[in-house]
């Protein structure tokens, strides 16, 4: 395997959220931990700044920030379907978080009664609002809320998404800490049930929450309006929003859908939940990981249309073993063939070189 180059450190050298070695969900969670230097504690400080810095600016569920502005071009019907309204190319990874059994849980509000249906609201609030304060640390942008989950891009025109390994490097570590808030969800909810004298159920991991957490990269996607016009007192104006179309996009869902026979059939040991990373192969390829880290493949989706079958892989990772270890884009880089491509490591290798030739001139 060619090693493959990425600017990855000029885009962390502008923003110090990718350096810090803490893990930003233990402070959205406000967890207690024991420092061993004071740079610890600073780290921590920092972070709890940025999350509350992120959450001090106006910003919208749908979408994409970077653009709406094609939205505000349409004037009538005709207009959706304008080349000049639309942006396409444009590279994203496309991360689907949903939470599993939520609506099962729903179904058991009024028999047996061990939940109402404001504690499961609550359970679902609980951990929509850790993920898009999650998405919001990491410059994700939270295209919808898709029921009993989220659908986050991380990708667009700012600078920190200049480099495409970058946006896999964000989207990774925004899927392990996606994953690793089930623990911490679990057992919150665990104390409630031991709370109400329910330990048995509170031991019985049915009864608690699982997350799915699906990834692809999309290096052609088209950024395109949908919606209506409507006629408001003369006034004709589009009702609808900015939609990320291709088939990636879409299949970071799909992806979902494989999880209950990879979680029962492939992970072992206890718990099983909060594990299963499931990416697609462009995604897998965009990361370029390293042969001895373990993407299993798992299977095949298989489609026929227009006379032609198509397939597309899809491998999973089991990140028992990477809770709260891989933190930085650093700490993913080691996982990955890349190097450094930066225009800093060409100057500095420009002015080394010259250098030498001095030393020898």
């Amino acid at each position: 395997m060619n090693s493959k180059g990425s600017k990855y450190r000029s885009i962390i050298s502008a923003n110090s959220r990718y350096k810090y070695g803490q893990n930003p969900l233990s402070v959205i969670f406000n967890e207690q931990a024991f420092f061993k230097s004071a740079e610890e504690s600073q780290q921590r400080e920092e972070i709890q700044r940025i999350i509350e810095t992120e959450l001090e600016h106006d910003f919208k569920i749908g979408g994409h920030v970077d653009f709406d502005f094609l939205l505000e071009s349409i004037k009538n019907s005709e207009d959706f379907f304008n080349q000049s309204n639309q942006r396409d190319n444009v590279k994203l990874c496309s991360v689907f978080i949903d939470l599993r059994n939520f609506t099962r849980r729903a179904l058991f509000v009024d028999n047996p009664g061990i939940e109402t249906i404001k504690e499961i609201a609550k359970l679902k609030q609980r951990a929509i609002s850790t993920w898009i304060k999650l998405a919001r640390y990491y410059q994700a942008h939270i295209h919808s809320i898709t029921g009993d989950g989220l659908m986050i891009l991380i990708g667009g025109t700012q600078p920190e998404d200049e480099d495409e390994w970058t946006l896999g490097a964000r989207a990774y570590l925004l899927g392990l800490r996606i994953l690793e808030s089930t623990d911490i969800l679990n057992k919150e909810l665990k104390e409630e049930l031991i709370n109400k004298d329910l330990t048995p159920y509170a031991n019985n991991h049915h009864n608690l929450l699982d997350i799915k957490v699906g990834v692809e990269f999309s290096e052609s996607t088209l950024m395109n309006p949908q919606g209506v016009i409507v006629n408001v007192d003369g006034q004709k104006r589009a009702v609808g929003e900015i939609k990320a179309t291709s088939f990636e996009v879409d299949f970071s869902a799909k992806l979902l859908g494989y999880y209950n026979d990879i979680k029962n059939d492939k992970i072992e040991g206890s718990p099983k939940y909060g594990r299963v990373f499931m990416m697609g192969e462009k995604f897998k390829e965009l990361m370029h990981f390293k042969d001895e880290i373990s993407i299993i493949h798992y299977a095949s989706y298989e489609k026929q249309m227009f006379n032609q079958q198509n397939a597309r892989k899809v491998f999973y990772k089991d990140c028992k073993d990477y809770k709260d270890k891989i933190i930085t884009i650093e700490d993913v880089a080691g996982l990955c063939d890349i190097h450094d491509s930066s225009e800093f490591i060409k100057a500095a290798s420009i002015n080394i070189a010259r250098e030498v030739k001095t030393q020898h001139g």
